[in-house]
C-alpha cells in the first residue's frame, strides 16, 4: 500500500519528550507540506487573490438577504477570506459577524477594507503616498492622521484624527 504522504518522514518518536516539539525531520516535513498546500504562498509572501469590484459585489449579494437569520448550511461561513480589488486597488476581507441566539442570527456580512498603519515622524503631508482608510502615526508629535485623499508622496492627504 503506497503512503498517502511519502515524503513525510518515518522516524519514530514523532514529538521530542522533553521539549513537546516535533523532532526537526518531523518538522521540516510539516512545514514543506504547509507550504506546498497554500495554493496564495510565494517567496514574496502572502498573495490576495484578485478580484474586480463586481467580483466581490457578486460574493457580497450571496450574503446580504441572509442578514437577520442563521447561515443556512450549504453557504459556508467565509470570514476572514482576504482578495485584492482590482477595481478599487485595495485589499478587503470578509466577515460575518453573528448573535448570541441559539442557532446564531447573521448581524453584517460585509467586505472591508484592510486598513494600514504607517509609522514616521512628523506630518506625513508632502512626505507619505497614502490610500483613503490607510493610518499613519507620527512618533514625535504623537498624532494620529488618517488618509482622505489617494495619492503619492507630494499629492496623497492625511488629515489629522
Amino acid at each position: 500500500m503506497q503512503s498517502i504522504f511519502p515524503d513525510l518522514p518515518r522516524e519514530i518518536p514523532v514529538i521530542d519528550a522533553k521539549t513537546g516539539d516535533f523532532m526537526p525531520l518531523w518538522s521540516l516535513g510539516l512545514s514543506s507540506l504547509f507550504q506546498a498546500l497554500q495554493e496564495n504562498y510565494k517567496n514574496e509572501g502572502i498573495i490576495f487573490p484578485r478580484l474586480s469590484a463586481q467580483n466581490i459585489a457578486n460574493i457580497q449579494a450571496i450574503y446580504t438577504p441572509l442578514i437577520g437569520s442563521p447561515l443556512p448550511i450549504n453557504i459556508q461561513d467565509i470570514s476572514g477570506q482576504t482578495v485584492f480589488d482590482t477595481t478599487n486597488r485595495v485589499s478587503k476581507q470578509f466577515v460575518i459577524t453573528y448573535d448570541s441566539a441559539t442557532p446564531p442570527n447573521i448581524l453584517a456580512a460585509q467586505w472591508n477594507i484592510l486598513s494600514y498603519l504607517v509609522l514616521g515622524s512628523g506630518n506625513p503631508n508632502g512626505s507619505q503616498a497614502g490610500e483613503v482608510s490607510w493610518f499613519y502615526y507620527d512618533l514625535v508629535g504623537h498624532v494620529l492622521y488618517i488618509c482622505t485623499t489617494n495619492g503619492g508622496t507630494g499629492s496623497a492627504v492625511w488629515t489629522a484624527v
